[in-house]
């Protein structure tokens, strides 16, 4: 049992450092955008991004998720019929879709970015989207093909292309807001023409067909309201803080909020080896309880982490390099809601760690149904918290709908597959991760506090056979 999940983890690490660079573009780049922006320019950048994110939903339509479900198979010409369908589905529909969006930018940039006068961004958006729908296919095979070198490869290209043209057209150039958006256009420029080769070698016009296309999007459509329940939860608060309070609130609460994506990198670079994982295993007679063992050890490192990053956060974004802080000075206050955030993924990945019970008794139906109850939740709680505590409701409101979400789940899908949950493991981080805001101390006190969670998790959560491996191992 415990090789395999050593081979998760290592799954894991290797597809997670990969999705971790992706998203982590976002935060290497706040030194650049909360030092040269104002809080109000960097709240019409973060409503552009959020719009991206929403919008990808529609874009890919579950194409992905349908990509990553029938690719899985021994026969190469479904291989290449399967992928061949999609690509050239994904293809003129990207176009499409991205054509109609340019037409209407005019009429729809006050609403989706604040600003009217940056019509031209929603141009850039769309070129953007249909670019990254088109090389986010080939990155997909190389997770079901088990190719995680050139995986992390391209999304090294990825990152390093973003940051440096995003440097150049901001610094050098001097173009403002619009020179992020020209930056990002040429990333993808690049990561589509890196991932043809990929394209090219599996692209089969011949195996498309339209029993293959109906199968496809009978699987597929049904995600996309699970999809855009799950932006709704990440980014509704954007929009009703731009409604309640302003463009400025945004902008700080998206830079706090980027501060506490490590959350959401740690449960999504998990998930990646994860999904896989328990849809191969799920038939083991010791698959409830392996899982269980899983659950509890994600979520204790998870909550070592969380820990970590609440304790060091005010001293982080203060560093200075040069004439720079890694935070402008003017988002500083954007650390109080980190913890906060950090919190909301800790339900988060709870959500996700229970999936095999949804997944395995074939219950997919459900997963809109949660979506939607924490969608729901999410913008009930932002209009009721947001006038009166401001970014720091807009947190609030976040982690309460991701913890209305992982109890939906466990309420629905505990008499379909029992997982054995460790509930000391879940309890023992939960009030770590709490107690940690209210620590004030000098360093010491802190380390010593971090320190006691690593010791305390192992005689405290761990078992009498998980206490002898990790002995056993440092002897």
């Amino acid at each position: 049992m415990f090789d395999q999940i050593k081979k998760l983890s290592l799954q894991s690490v290797i597809y997670g450092v990969g999705h971790i660079m992706t998203r982590l573009v976002t935060f290497l780049l706040l030194p650049l955008y909360t030092n040269v922006f104002t809080a109000e320019e960097y709240g019409v950048i973060s409503l552009a991004y959020a719009f991206i994110g929403f919008t990808l939903i529609l874009f890919r339509y579950g194409m992905d998720t349908a990509l990553m479900k029938f690719y899985i198979t021994e026969n190469v010409k479904e291989k290449h019929g399967v992928f061949s369908t999609i690509w050239i589905l994904q293809f003129f529909s990207s176009i499409i879709l991205a054509s109609i969006l340019i037409g209407l930018s005019p009429f729809l940039s006050q609403y989706i970015i604040g600003d009217s006068a940056h019509s031209n961004i929603l141009q850039l958006i769309s070129i953007i989207l249909a670019m990254d729908v088109l090389w986010n296919l080939p990155m997909l095979i190389l997770r079901t093909e088990e190719r995680p070198m050139a995986f992390v490869g391209l999304n090294l290209v990825n990152v390093f292309t973003t940051i440096a043209f995003n440097i150049y057209f901001v610094v050098y150039a001097k173009l403002g807001i619009i020179g992020v958006f020209y930056g990002n256009i040429v990333a993808s420029t690049l990561m589509l023409m890196f991932s043809f080769p990929i394209v090219y070698q599996r692209l089969r016009f011949k195996y498309i067909s339209k029993t293959l296309l109906k199968k496809i999007l009978y699987f597929g459509l049904p995600f996309i309201p699970a999809g855009i329940f799950t932006m709704v939860m990440e980014l509704a608060d954007r929009y009703l803080l731009e409604w309640m309070v302003g463009t400025t609130a945004v902008g700080i609460y998206s830079a706090g909020y980027k501060l506490g994506m490590f959350g959401l990198l740690l449960v999504m670079g998990f998930t990646m080896g994860w999904t896989p994982f328990f849809l191969k295993k799920g038939k083991d007679d010791q698959a409830p309880e392996m899982f269980s063992r899983i659950i509890t050890y994600f979520l204790g490192i998870y909550g070592f982490v969380a820990v970590f990053f609440t304790l060091i956060i005010d001293d982080l974004v203060k560093i200075n390099v040069g004439d720079f802080s890694f935070f402008g000075e003017a988002f500083w206050s954007a650390t109080n809601i980190v913890p906060v955030i950090f919190l909301a993924y800790f339900f988060f990945g709870l959500y996700v760690l229970q999936l095999p019970a949804v997944y395995l008794p074939e219950k997919t139906k459900w997963i809109p149904l949660f979506r939607f109850v924490g969608a729901i939740t999410n913008v009930v709680l932002n209009i009721l918290v947001i006038p009166t505590y401001g970014i720091m409701g807009a947190a609030l409101a976040t982690m309460g709908a991701q913890a209305i979400m992982a109890l939906s789940i466990y309420l629905k899908s505990r008499k379909d597959y029992k997982i054995p949950f460790r509930r000391i493991g879940i309890i023992f981080p939960l009030f770590a991760m709490i107690g940690a805001i209210f620590l004030d101390g000098s360093t010491i006190i802190k380390f010593m506090y971090l320190s006691g969670y690593f010791i305390l998790w192992i005689f405290i959560v761990a078992d009498k056979t998980e206490q002898n491996f990790i002995f056993r191992r440092q002897l």
